[in-house]
């Protein structure tokens, strides 16, 4: 099995979503998801009542608009705060996972393919533009009132034609669709405008390190590969990333391994031998050491646990 292939389509997110917790929240589309919707690059669903979720990769986008509750969200190098009124956006690029979700969390989420809106008129350029505003920021973004009303709006609207499932609904909700990705551009623009956006030498040279770890994490294990890739001096780059992100360069680039190693062991067949050797590590149990010292769980343990 090519792990590069272990990507959950649309009904498959869902289910997992909905398998990992007894009480989810299915008041908003979920409980009403078709095998249509599936086949049509599309669905909208609220959040099962998870408490975390481990690391996966998607063949689709998912917008998330928070109503209320709070968790600490990951999105391929990007770690932030969810909090009632904000909106962000996974990408099948990136892995996505979340954690410390609060009892109270509710988000609308569409899950979406582009396809779905490129076959009505978007030229997939002009979606990429609207979907990855700022690549080098996280994609999150609180909303203020009134752009966080009409989106909210739009996500209701989509769900009643959906719930309707009139004469051309699946058209009318890719216009909404469109309609949607508009509103959200013109409202994050807003919001970097009044926002100080880092532009700083230091702060590049940051995100040009966490491309890197992206990029070559199975290969570069160490703070001195990549200062020789981005050619800067191991200490100066472990201080300006302690400085930026509040973490040092080695904790990052251990957390993205893993997170691959969460993944595999999920999501693949993989014995945990197999994930050590897909993960270069010289022996079972050197990787085992590592899982622990990570996240206080041996591999096996944890795949117990699932």
């Amino acid at each position: 099995m090519n792990p590069h292939n272990i990507v959950l389509d649309i009904s498959s997110a869902i289910r997992y979503y909905r398998s990992n917790e007894k009480k989810a929240l299915l008041n908003f589309g979920t409980d009403k998801y078709d095998d249509e919707f599936s086949r049509n690059n599309f669905a909208i669903a609220s959040n099962g009542g998870l408490k975390k979720a481990l690391p996966i990769k998607t063949d689709h986008y998912c917008i998330i608009l928070c109503l209320q509750g709070s968790c600490l969200k990951t999105v391929g190098p990007h770690t932030f705060q969810v909090v009632p009124q904000s909106l962000h956006i996974s990408s099948p690029k990136h892995f996505s996972s979340f954690e410390q979700a609060s009892d109270d969390l509710l988000t609308y989420i569409v899950f979406f393919k582009k396809e779905f809106i490129s076959s009505v008129f978007m030229k997939e350029c002009i979606t990429d533009t609207l979907l990855e505003l700022n690549p080098d920021e996280a994609p999150f973004y609180i909303l203020p009132e009134k752009h966080y009303l009409a989106i909210k709006l739009l996500f209701e609207k989509m769900e009643q034609e959906y719930l309707d499932g009139q004469s051309l609904h699946i058209q009318i909700i890719q216009l909404m669709m469109v309609q949607l990705l508009y509103t959200i551009n013109r409202a994050c623009e807003s919001i970097m405008m009044n926002t100080s956006i880092h532009t700083g030498r230091q702060y590049q040279l940051v995100v040009q390190f966490r491309k890197q770890v992206e990029d070559h994490f199975l290969n570069k294990r160490t703070v001195q590969e990549y200062a020789d890739l981005i050619h800067l001096s191991p200490k100066y780059l472990s201080d300006l990333v302690k400085q930026e992100t509040g973490m040092n360069a080695l904790s990052l680039i251990n957390k993205r391994l893993y997170l691959e190693a969460q993944f595999l062991l999920s999501f693949s067949n993989y014995s945990v031998k197999e994930v050590a050797d897909h993960l270069k590590f010289d022996t079972s149990s050197h990787f085992s050491r590592f899982f622990k010292n990570f996240g206080g769980l041996t591999p096996s343990e944890f795949k117990n646990k699932l």
